[in-house]
């Protein structure tokens, strides 16, 4: 509903917040300033700054702020168009509501939605004591389950239907309130049968929809209401209206997965947990947390999905992320939720768990580079790029400096720790393999750069001996000077063992990396030249082990102390000269 602002600040003007505020708790003045103990959670000292000249407030403890609008919509459970409405009428200000919106025809759908959950809890103890023995071998109390409204559906796919006829309801309302929709045969029928009911509630208490779970083997397991100009999963958290107090309190927001893992900690006195409504973990969900702590922590299933989940989330957030605001992660042991943990361990273990989360970027590091086999430098130089383009991502300038700084410091960590054997190991006779990719690069040239092919072949058959295939290449290429450059027309020349050769050695990625001039990419001219001058002598360019040794020695102590660009080529030399030897 969109309101005149002239309206909204009109209605501010007239009430303090001041006064307002010291309905709840004590208000003092300091110089020209107000200040109280937040109402939003439990200190002793005063936090709350309140500015009546703006009619705002701000908690620096747990960051609550807003107007009159946000206190009725936060202390006392009011919609923004209740708050309005009531607001309006008490300073003397007319809207017409009628004229704005359809105020009145959502407030009779909630007032169906009421009802309904009404009905399923009545149901849950007088019609299914199957139902609660679930429950209570989930070792849920009946106090948690009345906290929850938990309810039951009939059996019968029409009982719901019929309960709201006779109380008087039209077709028509009991469809649009999504509790009732209709079969292939234009019959209407339960929307909710032969389920568990779990009622979803808005920020401010009342039922918006309904999350049902089956009891037994059949699919799918969960369902949620449709969603609705009043409903709508993207932006809403499972138990926010419940949890909201307790997130500012403590400063945090537990995101889990499902409506039970939520129930099950709320019962072990973790409030502030809320769980997502069936979807990916969203913006919309994201920034919504934002509101009640600066750092909201996931803790999604053990299993490979729920990893999976909260990677995707991870990632979701680095567009949004701006200075104070981020995610943090808990990691749970393989095939755990926080429900089946809780049945397994004691609250302590868990409570251990939740104290210490991972940060977003550890926790991207650690899922991303997990299975990564630092051994092959192309994967080491494919994983670098893609740590390259999640940063690339991030919009917030500091952030994303930070980020990639950072996200560097920890693949040279890795990687130095998966060389270290390897560097101890370096000797001389890992030269000749250095060799052998210097001959290759030279051919890759020939088959390369066409414009200069024959003469690139005559200066490498002149200048240096090869070995059989290598000169049977290089001859097959010179009478066959005016062939394109196309690789495809190349590989028919030979036998599929020779192009098995080509592809797996001379025309490898690894060439291009350590000899960029035998790349199609590089100025024929150039290349020839690059030639040349590694044909005086092949083993000019091996001259520099010693000066790599020595940079290695100093990567131990120091992996700060080298660029990044010399690192990576001194990984790439020698990970494929290891890979040879």
């Amino acid at each position: 509903m969109a309101f005149n602002k002239i309206d909204l600040d009109n209605i501010k003007s007239k009430i303090l917040i001041s006064e307002e505020l010291d309905k709840k708790t004590k208000v003092i003045k300091k110089g020209k300033d107000f200040w109280c103990c937040c109402p939003f959670h439990n200190e002793k000292t005063p936090s709350c700054k309140i500015n009546d000249e703006q009619g705002s407030y701000y908690c620096f403890g747990c960051g609550a702020k807003g107007d009159i609008f946000t206190i009725y919509q936060e202390l006392y459970n009011y919609t923004f168009l209740d708050a309005v409405k009531e607001l309006a009428n008490r300073v003397g200000i007319k809207i017409d509501f009628e004229s704005t919106s359809n105020y009145k025809e959502n407030d009779k759908y909630l007032k169906i939605l009421e009802i309904t959950t009404k009905w399923f809890e009545e149901n849950l103890n007088v019609e299914n004591n199957l139902c609660i023995t679930y429950l209570h071998n989930r070792n849920l109390s009946n106090e948690t389950i009345r906290a929850f409204r938990l309810g039951y559906s009939y059996n019968k796919d029409t009982s719901l239907y019929e309960h709201l006829k006779n109380l008087s309801y039209t077709d028509e309302e009991i469809l649009k309130s999504n509790v009732a929709k209709l079969d292939k045969n234009k019959n209407i029928k339960d929307f909710f049968y032969k389920r568990l009911i779990f009622p979803i509630t808005n920020i401010n208490g009342k039922v918006v929809g309904f999350g049902g779970r089956v009891l037994d083997e059949s699919n799918p397991k969960y369902i949620n209401s449709p969603e609705s100009n009043y409903f709508k999963k993207r932006s809403m958290l499972y138990n926010l209206n419940l949890a909201k107090n307790s997130a500012r309190e403590k400063k945090n927001l537990l995101i889990c997965e499902g409506y039970m893992d939520v129930i099950s900690l709320y019962q072990n006195n973790i409030k502030s947990v809320v769980a997502p409504l069936g979807t990916s973990f969203t913006q919309e969900q994201l920034e919504l947390s934002w509101k009640y702590t600066n750092k909201p922590t996931i803790m999604f299933d053990g299993d490979d999905a729920g990893v999976r989940a909260s990677y995707k989330a991870a990632i979701m957030s680095l567009p949004f992320l701006i200075p104070n605001k981020s995610l943090q992660f808990i990691r749970l042991p393989k095939n755990n939720d926080p429900d089946s943990f809780l049945e397994k361990n004691k609250l302590a273990n868990l409570v251990k768990i939740l104290k210490a989360p991972i940060t977003l970027l550890s926790y991207i590091f650690e899922i991303s580079s997990d299975g990564i086999t630092l051994g092959d430098a192309d994967q080491k130089i494919s994983y670098d790029q893609y740590l390259d383009d999640l940063v690339e991502t991030i919009k917030d300038k500091k952030i994303k400096y930070f980020y990639k700084s950072e996200l560097k410091s920890l693949f040279f960590k890795k990687l130095k720790n998966s060389n270290r054997n390897d560097m101890k190991n370096f000797i001389p006779k890992q030269v000749s393999s250095l060799q052998k990719k210097q001959i290759y690069s030279f051919i890759a040239s020939a088959i390369n750069h066409s414009k200069l092919r024959k003469q690139i072949i005559e200066c490498i058959i002149q200048n240096i001996e090869l070995e059989e295939m290598e000169s049977k290449i290089l001859e097959t290429l010179k009478n066959n000077t005016l062939i394109s450059n196309d690789n495809s027309t190349i590989f028919n020349l030979f036998t599929e063992e020779i192009r098995q050769f080509l592809k797996s050695k001379i025309l490898h990625s690894s060439i291009y990396k350590l000899f960029p001039y035998s790349s199609q990419k590089y100025e024929a001219e150039a290349a020839l030249g690059e030639i040349q001058e590694s044909l005086k002598n092949l083993n000019t360019r091996l001259s520099n082990l010693k000066k790599i040794n020595k940079s290695l020695n100093t990567f131990e102590k120091n992996s700060t102390s080298l660029n990044w660009d010399e690192l990576q080529k001194i990984s790439i030399e020698l990970e494929e000269t290891y890979k040879d030897s």
